[in-house]
């Protein structure tokens, strides 16, 4: 499993202590974080709480910064009744790294089930380092290993237009995104906004495609049969005709 180093500006942890009475919160912030606030509220969103066996993860650019969220991590803590603690990762770069993290996104789409948990393991132990260190004044890591692009997505799958997209997360709309994510140009310095989560509703995906410029969202959602566009007034005429 091929690896890059890239230079990191900031990571934040969300996990809970083994305590009683210490719920599940943003233990650590810790570096130069412009995008953690709307990276938080994509996770409060539509990924914290979701049900579904497929990646869950998130990339946002905004500016000159790019950030991406892996949620779902389980640790080798338990919680005073004994259940597994999961963590979510935040990490911020610079976007001269949007390629590199954009890959690393494709590459958790594109995966085999067999090596995606080899992978949730390597960001599951950068969170629990972080969260042992939560006490640092500064952030303890420097750089931050991302997978790069070792298999190719299928070619042969309609690609994805730059549009507000949400998609059902089957195989076929893992491959397509990975795809859009490997051959990403952003223009016009737009708010662009990739999600893959569980069994997340349309109202909830219609709140984040209404603040960016462009996104794509993989979903479980019975309401997605395939792909939908979610561009203002769209989503809503689809909805009242689903009514009638």
């Amino acid at each position: 499993m091929p690896l890059k180093s890239v230079p990191l500006l900031g990571a934040a942890v969300h996990t809970r202590d083994v305590k009683p009475g210490q719920d599940y919160d943003w233990y650590v912030k810790a570096g130069d974080m412009q995008l953690f606030d709307k990276m938080a509220e994509i996770y409060r969103i539509a990924l914290r709480d979701v049900e579904g066996d497929v990646p869950k993860l998130a990339v946002l650019i905004d500016g000159h910064r790019i950030g991406f969220l892996m949620s779902d991590l389980p640790s080798l803590r338990l919680d005073h009744t004994n259940r597994v603690i999961h963590d979510t990762l935040y990490l911020e770069f610079e976007t001269q790294y949007q390629k590199t993290v954009l890959h690393a996104a494709a590459v958790l789409l594109l995966c085999s089930k067999k090596i995606y948990p080899i992978y949730e393991q390597q960001f599951a132990d950068y969170a629990e380092t972080l969260f042992y260190n939560s006490q640092a004044t500064q952030l303890i890591f420097k750089t931050i290993k991302l997978p790069i692009v070792d298999k190719q997505p299928n070619f042969r799958l309609a690609p994805l237009k730059p549009e507000k997209l949400a998609l059902f997360s089957d195989l076929e709309n893992q491959n397509r995104s990975a795809r859009y994510l490997i051959h990403f140009k952003r223009r016009n310095n737009i708010y662009f906004c990739f999600v893959s989560t569980g069994r997340v509703s349309l109202d909830r995906c219609q709140q984040i495609a209404d603040k960016s410029d462009e996104c794509v969202l993989l979903t479980l959602s019975s309401e997605v049969v395939s792909e939908m566009n979610l561009k203002k007034g769209r989503f809503s005429r689809f909805r009242d005709m689903i009514r009638i």
